[in-house]
């Protein structure tokens, strides 16, 4: 088979699965402690992996596969196949399109999500949390409905199919035009990200202070917000912003009647399209990756449901440790100190 000897295909696919093996192990962890992990960020993780897998495996349809599918390789027939003309075949191709483009909008959607109950959590620790669990699942199918109201349904209401092309191999199309597609896409990703970096700016600002008012007061072992999570939020955001920057370089540069006529212009869409399938697959697959290094708490937690991690349980990196709560350190001989103590009365 092509693909096997496909280097770009077997990269990605190979970290891929590995990804979404630790994404499905993470998240099992977190559902099985339910009563340690109460936080709505959580409610969020556990239902950005779903997303993310029904993403990551709709992508294979729509985009992995006939992306490194060349006009002689093993799934060129099909592909083939599923062409304008050919009106007979049953195979569901603008359900699979309509999914990949929901996908995308959901995915900058949610992580907007993320970025502001990291910002409510901060900013409003008192309240915000009542707010986020009380109407979670208003927010969680607005997520889904709102992009495919206003936007992808038109996708589902004409038919897709796939072209091919010396460049890109086959790439799916449909006849609503990729064009009407992008004219809401760009504005909309554009719109999320001025919004994350807003609500990052304004958490951030906001943490700082707090951390250095508990410092001025000498507040020890007060319960604070999740600051290690913030990061994560923040983390995910600057991936976002990546990929958001490439997706939208690349839309107004191949679309410029000017564009390519400079060199630079013609540097940057041919790198542009190498780095967007690696920033996708970051946006999509390193959110377990960064929980697991961000939160002592979910490290601890899959350390004790595995027998061969737990070998490691005096490794740093699973150190027991509650990442909300900051802890007084205190010396390691304190009940030698304290015998001592006693002894000396």
């Amino acid at each position: 088979m092509d693909l096997l000897t496909n280097a770009k295909f077997m990269i990605t696919t190979s970290y891929g699965i590995t990804a979404m093996i630790i994404y499905t192990w993470v998240t099992g962890v977190i559902l099985r402690n339910s009563g340690t992990f109460k936080s709505s960020f959580f409610h969020l993780f556990c239902v950005g992996y779903f997303m993310n897998l029904c993403t990551y495996l709709n992508s294979f349809v729509t985009l992995r596969l006939p992306q490194n599918t060349d006009v002689s390789g093993t799934f060129s027939d099909f592909y083939s196949s599923l062409n304008l003309n050919n009106t007979d075949n049953m195979f569901p191709l603008s359900i699979f399109h309509t999914l990949h483009f929901e996908f995308a909008y959901t995915q900058y959607i949610f992580n907007c999500f993320v970025c502001t109950n990291r910002f409510t959590a901060i900013c409003f620790p008192v309240h915000s949390e009542r707010y986020w669990l009380k109407y979670f699942w208003v927010i969680i199918l607005s997520m889904f409905l709102v992009p495919f109201i206003l936007f992808t349904r038109h996708i589902l209401q004409n038919r897709s199919f796939f072209n091919w092309s010396p460049t890109a191999n086959f790439f799916i199309d449909t006849t609503y035009g990729r064009s009407n597609i992008y004219y809401y896409l760009m504005p909309s990703l554009i719109i999320l990200t001025m919004i994350n970096i807003a609500f990052n700016i304004l958490a951030g600002i906001n943490n700082v202070y707090k951390q250095n008012i508990d410092f001025l007061f000498f507040r020890k072992g007060v319960r604070v917000p999740e600051t290690s999570l913030f990061s994560m939020a923040f983390t995910v955001f600057v991936i976002d912003l990546f990929l958001t920057s490439l997706t939208v370089s690349n839309y107004y540069l191949t679309n410029m009647a000017t564009s390519l006529d400079s060199e630079l212009v013609r540097v940057l869409l041919r790198w542009i399209p190498l780095l967007t399938p690696f920033a996708s697959d970051a946006l999509t697959l390193t959110h377990p990756i960064l929980l697991l290094y961000f939160s002592k708490t979910v490290r601890r937690k899959c350390m004790e449901s595995s027998s061969f991690l737990q070998k490691f349980h005096n490794h740093r990196f699973f150190a027991e440790s509650n990442s909300n709560v900051v802890v007084v350190s205190v010396p390691r001989n304190i009940n030698n100190l304290v015998q001592n103590t006693s002894s000396n009365k």
